[in-house]
């Protein structure tokens, strides 16, 4: 195991499992459940690596509320945290609930549902992403722009691409270049960014020379240009990639975890998911694996861990 600074690390995520345990306690269950895959189908592990659901899916979302999207013979359904099927297998594509409804996807055409299955508004639209920050992404025309959790139109779609809302920010896109708006859709930072991702903590990676910093929402540098690739912070840490490999830092920009991992997401429920030499595996806060992808299995089955669009 890659080196790391424990008392940082110990300081940094407890506090982060507080709060994830009060919100936890107050919004959704607490039980934890990792989408893995096991030989080429799709289950879900516990927090100690123990599978919970059964590897019988062909793709499988990580829970984002008391539901996750299952794809199982070509149709995306739903099921709870006990691991029971909520919704059956149906939709042509599927994303998460938030906001009490998510989108789905019958022939060309998407709609959002409630978790009993019901329709939450009559609006379609030409593609969809989940609630974030209390706006979903929609397309409409092929531009892009955001509703409200009933379906309202709050974003006129006129922007090329987005990224959702986080800390009341979105990054948007418009001849090219990208810049944020508010939650009222009022320009906060101009367009002159080629590469972004969204505002967490505080701060937003942007592309800066050919390399990777982070901004705050005034638009000062809140940490240089230093990496080839980052991820976005979570429960106060992010991944970042040099040479070639991830690791992680903290929001001061030191250093937590030297890149090791061939690839990494942000931390999830208390849970990293890293790759290191084709092996998929979980690392718990102290970065300890709970849960290691079997590697007997035929060739080209491990190779992949579905992921939802951005």
């Amino acid at each position: 195991m890659p080196s790391f600074d424990r008392r940082l690390f110990l300081k940094l995520t407890s506090a982060a499992a507080a709060s994830s345990h009060f919100l936890l306690h107050a919004d959704e269950p607490t039980r934890i459940l990792l989408p893995v895959n096991v030989c080429g189908s799709f289950g879900y592990v516990d927090s100690k690596g123990i599978l919970a659901v059964p590897a019988r899916y062909d793709a499988a979302l990580p829970f984002a509320s008391d539901w996750a999207a299952v794809r199982r013979d070509g149709k995306w359904g739903y099921l709870d945290r006990s691991g029971r099927e909520t919704l059956a297998p149906q939709y042509d594509e599927a994303r998460n609930f938030r906001y009490n409804c998510s989108p789905v996807r019958i022939g060309s055409e998407w709609h959002f549902i409630r978790p009993d299955g019901s329709e939450a508004f009559p609006q379609r639209f030409e593609l969809t992403r989940s609630f974030q920050n209390g706006r979903a992404r929609v397309s409409v025309n092929g531009k892009w722009g955001f509703i409200d959790p009933t379906g309202r139109l709050v974003i006129p779609a006129i922007y090329q691409t987005v990224h959702g809302y986080s800390d009341d920010i979105a990054p948007v896109q418009l001849h090219d270049k990208w810049g944020f708006i508010d939650k009222a859709g009022t320009t906060i930072l101009p367009f002159r960014y080629d590469m972004v991702t969204s505002f967490n903590a505080g701060v937003c990676a942007v592309l800066i020379d050919d390399k990777w910093g982070f901004i705050r929402p005034d638009g000062s540098i809140a940490l240089p240009a230093l990496w080839e690739k980052t991820g976005e912070f979570s429960e106060g840490l992010c991944p970042v990639k040099n040479n070639g490999k991830w690791g992680l830092i903290d929001l001061s920009g030191k250093t937590v975890l030297e890149p090791h991992y061939d690839d990494m997401n942000s931390f999830d429920a208390g849970h990293l998911l890293v790759t290191l030499n084709n092996q998929l595996m979980y690392l718990d806060h102290l970065l300890q694996p709970v849960w290691k992808q079997q590697m007997s299995c035929p060739a080209g089955t491990n190779l992949q861990m579905y992921k939802a669009p951005a």
